[in-house]
C-alpha cells in the first residue's frame, strides 16, 4: 500500500464513523430507539471516535512518512539523474578510450613487427660485427705474433750491434796503440819521410820513396831495409791484423823496354820488394801479407810529387769475427 493509497483508506474510514455517529444520533433524537440499543450506539459512537482518533493519528504519521518517502523519492531521483549523466559520460569515455586502446592496439602492432624486422636486422648485423671482430682478433693475434717476433729479432740484432761495436771498438783500440807503438818504433826515421797515421779503424805506414829506393830502381836502400826491418819486427806480433803493402808513384810517365816497364810495374815491384824484405826480417805470416801497385792514379797532393812517390804499409784488422757476425 501506497502512501496516497494509505491516505485514501483513513478518509474513507473517518467518513464512515462520521456518518455512523449522525445516524445514530438522529436516530436517539427521533425517541425510536430503546435505552439499550442507545448505549450500544454510545458505545459504538465512542469505539468509533477513538477509532477516528487513532486513525488520524496514524493518518497524521503516514503523512509525515509520505512526506519523507517523498523527500527520499526526490533524492533517489535526482541521484539516478546524476547517475544517468554519469553513466552516459562513463559510456562516453569508454568509446574513447576504446578507440584509443584500439589506436594504441594497432601502433603497438606496427611497433612489434618494426622491433622483430629490427631484432632480425640487428641480428644479422650483430653476425656480421662478429665475423669482424673474429676476423680483427686474428689479425691482431698474427700482429702480434709477428711483432714478438720483431721484438725477438731487435734483441738479438741489438745483442748482434753491441757485440760488434765492442769488436769494432776494441779493435779501433788496437790500431790506436799500434799506431802509437809503430810511430815509437820508428820515430828514428821520423825526418825521412816515414810517417804513421791512423784512419778509419786502419794504421798507415807511409815511406818516402827516396827513403827505401833510388830513382827508377826496386831495390831497396841499406837505410831502407832497416826502417823495413823495425817495422816488421814491431809488427810481426800483430796477428790480428793484415797487412797490405801499396806501391806509389808520380804522374811522370815513362816506357822503357826492361824492366820495369812503365809506372805500374814500377809501382808492383816497389810493393813486392817490400814484402820480400818484411818476411825476410821478422816471422810475419806470409799468408797476412798482399803486395799491391797503384802507379800514379792514387796521389796524396797532386802538385806535391815527391809525396806521391811514397810505399803504404796499411795494416787492417781482421774481419773475418765481423764477417762471421754479420752471416750469423
Amino acid at each position: 500500500m501506497t502512501p496516497s493509497t494509505s491516505r485514501t483508506f483513513f478518509s474513507s474510514h473517518s467518513a464512515r464513523t462520521l456518518v455512523v455517529g449522525v445516524a445514530s444520533l438522529a436516530i436517539i433524537l427521533s425517541g425510536c430507539v430503546t435505552a439499550r440499543q442507545y448505549d450500544e450506539l454510545r458505545s459504538n459512537q465512542t469505539g468509533l471516535l477513538v477509532e477516528n482518533e487513532d486513525l488520524a493519528k496514524r493518518n497524521q504519521a503516514l503523512d509525515l512518512k509520505d512526506e519523507e518517502q517523498s523527500s527520499q523519492i526526490d533524492q533517489l531521483e535526482r541521484r539516478m539523474g546524476n547517475l544517468v549523466m554519469d553513466t552516459t559520460s562513463m559510456g562516453t569515455s569508454l568509446r574513447r578510450l576504446r578507440s584509443q586502446y584500439d589506436k594504441l592496439n594497432e601502433l603497438n602492432e606496427l611497433l612489434t613487427q618494426r622491433s622483430d624486422r629490427l631484432r632480425s636486422e640487428v641480428s644479422e648485423e650483430n653476425r656480421t660485427l662478429l665475423t669482424e671482430l673474429q676476423d680483427m682478433r686474428i689479425a691482431l693475434q698474427l700482429q702480434e705474433d709477428s711483432l714478438f717476433q720483431l721484438e725477438r729479432d731487435l734483441r738479438s740484432r741489438e745483442a748482434r750491434v753491441n757485440e760488434l761495436q765492442s769488436l769494432v771498438d776494441a779493435q779501433s783500440q788496437a790500431s790506436r796503440l799500434l799506431k802509437e807503438r809503430l810511430a815509437s818504433a820508428l820515430f828514428a826515421f821520423r825526418d825521412k819521410g816515414l810517417k804513421v797515421e791512423e784512419r778509419d779503424g786502419k794504421v798507415y805506414v807511409s815511406l818516402a820513396a827516396k827513403l827505401l829506393f833510388s830513382s827508377g830502381s826496386t831495390t831497396v836502400d841499406p837505410e831502407g831495409v832497416k826502417a823495413l826491418t823495425d817495422l816488421a819486427q814491431a809488427i810481426e806480433s800483430e796477428t790480428e791484423f793484415e797487412v797490405v803493402v801499396e806501391g806509389h808513384t808520380d804522374d811522370v810517365a815513362f816506357t822503357s823496354a826492361v824492366s820495369p816497364k812503365n809506372n805500374w810495374e814500377l809501382s808492383v815491384l816497389r810493393a813486392t820488394a817490400v814484402v820480400e824484405i818484411l818476411t825476410a826480417n821478422s816471422s810475419i805470416a806470409p799468408t797476412l801479407l798482399s803486395a799491391s801497385g797503384r802507379s800514379e792514379f792514387h796521389p796524396v797532393n797532386p802538385e806535391d810529387r815527391d809525396s806521391n812517390r811514397r810505399i803504404e804499409v796499411i795494416l787492417a784488422p781482421k774481419l773475418d769475427q765481423l764477417f762471421d757476425l754479420l752471416e750469423d
